[in-house]
């Protein structure tokens, strides 16, 4: 996969297709994050709570992305986070152009990255899937149910590329 076949554009999320996303790839779990996923590296969290809730496992994620928001509402950790913090804009509904080198570039730091979106991290699931290595492991929340353990491989992100290919230019 090289940056050449990566959207040059940003990208929105169609309103038909919000349902869609609503089915989950990986495995549901309540709680803290079961030991037999801590070794599969690099462990991408997105979201707020999820990080919050890998951080105090112990177990920091190579890459996480947070934008102070759960269930549309403020969210202020009280962690303190071990992360080079990166800054990135990504509005509501959208997946910015900038977001596909962040994520590479931050998956491959040596050291654990948090990116700090102003605006929404809700849809970064879906390129931080398709660029985490084979093996390694994206986690997203899901409110009220837990959070979802996807461990990456082609399947899910031929999943994720078809539903980028769906998405409007804006």
């Amino acid at each position: 996969m090289s940056l050449s076949k990566f959207p040059t554009k940003s990208l929105k999320l169609p309103e038909d297709m919000r349902n869609n996303l609503r089915v989950t790839l990986g495995t549901v779990v309540e709680g803290e994050l079961p030991s037999k996923y801590h070794d599969n590296r690099p462990i991408i969290s997105v979201g707020d709570v999820v990080t919050d809730t890998l951080v105090k496992q112990d177990l920091i994620p190579d890459v996480a992305m947070v934008d102070g928001k759960t269930r549309r509402g403020i969210y202020d950790s009280t962690q303190d986070y071990p992360f080079k913090i990166v800054e990135l804009v990504n509005p509501m509904g959208i997946i910015s152009k900038e977001v596909w080198n962040a994520i590479e570039a931050a998956i491959n730091e040596p050291e654990p990255i948090l990116i700090d979106v102003d605006g929404e991290e809700d849809l970064l699931s879906i390129p931080s899937i398709i660029l985490c290595p084979n093996g390694g492991t994206v986690i997203y929340g899901i409110p009220s149910k837990g959070m979802v353990v996807n461990v990456v491989d082609d399947v899910k992100k031929e999943v994720c590329w078809k539903v980028i290919e769906k998405m409007i230019e804006v």
